[in-house]
């Protein structure tokens, strides 16, 4: 019998592998410090697709908790939202806590462009800077073709068999886990799950830790209810 050749185990492709090269190039050729991408399911559920650093991660996890900031405004009404100088009254005045926040992480400036496909919008592009500069006429015009060209991307890579190894990375869809948890949280308060949602960013806001660690903890069932001061064993997050 001949000896046939070992069968080559061909490696699965690394998640939104396009999206991600598009996002780190947009960082490289323009003023920004980094760049996320998000993708929606309805105007206040979506989840992180990809984040050039910890400080674009925790920008769009902010936005998250607290169901404010340019990121949502962008995908709501379907226009950029451009703010160099997050200190400004303007932004101050749209959006209070998470202005605050954002000046307390270090991010001066934040930018965000909708991803939209025949005129829908599906998610946002949102970028931040160090300082409080505004972009370019042709940093924003590169920008808005980043955005498109994105766009085509996410929903290209937005496949099944992504989703089955999307777990080996941490910086794609870290947020299944929040709705998981909000609907085990329904069932065990007798709410509906928009509210168990608000309860749980509550707590998280509250307690000064990030929602995607409260919500692990109640889908490892390590907690029980909401009160950190009823739950042991709550560790500080990163």
């Amino acid at each position: 019998m001949p000896n046939l050749p070992a069968r080559r185990v061909q490696a699965p492709p690394q998640p939104f592998d396009v999206t991600k090269r598009l996002s780190d190039e947009l960082v490289q050729c323009t003023g920004v410090d980094g760049a996320g991408v998000a993708v929606f399911a309805s105007a206040s559920t979506r989840d992180l697709v990809y984040a050039t650093d910890t400080d674009s991660e925790e920008l769009d996890e902010i936005q998250f908790t607290l169901g404010e900031g340019p990121c949502l405004d962008a995908f709501r009404f379907q226009h950029s939202e451009l703010h160099d100088d997050m200190a400004s009254g303007e932004a101050r005045n749209r959006w209070p806590i998470f202005s605050s926040q954002v000046l307390a992480l270090g991010a001066a400036s934040v930018y965000a462009y909708p991803l939209t496909i025949g005129g829908e919008p599906f998610g946002v592009l949102e970028m931040y800077g160090r300082s409080p500069v505004s972009l370019a006429s042709t940093e924003d015009a590169t920008c808005r073709l980043y955005a498109e060209s994105i766009g085509h991307a996410v929903l290209a890579e937005l496949d099944p068999a992504y989703a089955l190894i999307s777990g080996t990375d941490l910086k794609v869809f870290r947020r299944g886990n929040v709705h998981v948890a909000s609907g085990m949280l329904a069932a065990r308060l007798g709410v509906p799950v928009e509210e168990a949602l608000v309860r749980l960013r509550s707590a998280a806001f509250s307690q000064h830790r990030r929602i995607t660690a409260v919500a692990l903890e109640i889908v490892r069932g390590e907690r029980l209810d909401l009160d950190s001061s009823r739950h042991t064993g709550i560790r500080g997050d990163t």
